[in-house]
């Protein structure tokens, strides 16, 4: 029993200390705030500002235009980044009268690609943007939307950044998950009939 009335009067002392520290500083909290501390009514039930839904557009991403060499070719290729273009290259292979596919063939000679940026896909980017970024896609598709304008379905399987990236005039749109490969099945063993003898 002695022990415990030695930590009550501890505990008591504590908080006689603590009180009395708390009231001498009191008064000193509301010098120079003068009569506008209150003046201002509190409603504790009001909504914040942030809490309240505004009219204005927040700008998510670039807008605008999009160069002709920021499109991506029917194979997947893009002219090399500005910063990365070497000197004015050789003629380009002279043009032929065959139609461009609008879509990647997996049966021929695919280009060389550099390596890919490093860091992620957002939407906005334009079609080399994302394309440097996640490398040699599987499949391009090039078409026009209902308003006439450039869509492009750019369809990564593999890599840093697997999915179905949809461009609108150029610009990122829409960003879906990659369909998932099935798994090859293990084949099936047959039992061997065990031998009555």
């Amino acid at each position: 029993m002695p022990r415990r009335r030695v930590t009550s009067r501890i505990v008591f002392v504590c908080a006689a200390a603590l009180t009395v520290a708390g009231c001498s500083g009191a008064t000193r909290v509301f010098e120079g705030a003068g009569e506008n501390l209150f003046a201002k009514p509190i409603d504790v039930f009001a909504k914040p500002d942030w809490a309240r839904p505004t009219t204005h557009k927040s700008d998510l991403g670039p807008k605008g235009a999009v160069g002709p060499e920021e499109l991506v070719g029917a194979d997947g290729s893009c002219a090399p980044a500005a910063e990365a273009a070497p000197a004015p290259a050789a003629a380009a292979a002279p043009a032929t009268s065959e139609p461009v596919p609008d879509r990647l063939e997996t049966g021929g000679a695919v280009p060389a690609a550099a390596p890919p940026v490093l860091g992620g896909i957002s939407l906005g980017m334009s079609e080399c943007q994302a394309v440097r970024r996640a490398g040699q896609p599987a499949n391009v598709a090039i078409s026009s939307d209902e308003k006439g304008e450039r869509k492009v379905v750019v369809t990564y399987l593999s890599g840093p950044w697997p999915g179905i990236y949809t461009f609108n005039a150029g610009r990122l749109k829409v960003i879906d998950r990659a369909p998932e490969l099935e798994k090859p099945k293990a084949p099936v063993k047959k039992k061997k009939p065990q031998k009555r003898g």
